[in-house]
């Protein structure tokens, strides 16, 4: 069985700049126990969708979001440090169990009140889950301005055939 023959860009889903992972003020994240990305200092308030797939996961306080590619990629977005919690912060636009278009909007933020609230207002993207034998690489460097739906911040390498 063949993998999927081109890279898969995982774009920004938050304009603002580039954090290593590593950085993120919580042990869940800078670990990588869900898996390796990075995290992005929030400069606007609107979270688009990454790539183009399945809400697989939104979370109740709209605080996160799961989404899962047609090639089998899920991504997680977490907007913020400690905002499972907060109410009035974030306004989901999709539901889960919908179809998305890469850059199409998902979350609108209140990013003074999530920069008010939260423990930190980094937004960590993590690939959850990879196909086997596909490498992530990261194509930018740390302190890098990104813009939302625009700018690759991840890409999911093509597949190689199965023995």
């Amino acid at each position: 069985m063949a993998g999927d023959p081109i890279p898969l860009p995982i774009l920004a889903p938050i304009s603002g700049t580039l954090v290593p992972l590593d950085q993120v003020p919580d042990p869940v994240f800078s670990q990588r126990m869900l898996g390796d990305g990075l995290a992005i200092d929030p400069a606007a308030g609107a979270v688009v969708a990454p790539a183009a797939g399945q809400i697989a996961a939104l979370y109740p306080t709209g605080h996160a979001l799961g989404l899962r590619t047609p090639g089998g990629c899920e991504i997680l977005i977490h907007l913020g440090i400690d905002t499972a919690r907060l109410e009035g912060v974030f306004r989901p636009r999709v539901q889960q169990g919908e179809t998305v278009r890469a850059g199409q909007p998902l979350i609108d933020v209140d990013l003074e009140r999530l920069r008010a609230l939260a423990r930190s207002p980094l937004v960590p993207v993590i690939v959850t889950r990879l196909p086997a034998g596909r490498p992530v690489t990261l194509p930018l460097a740390p302190g890098t301005p990104v813009r939302g739906g625009v700018d690759a911040i991840l890409v999911v390498g093509p597949g190689r055939e199965d023995a």
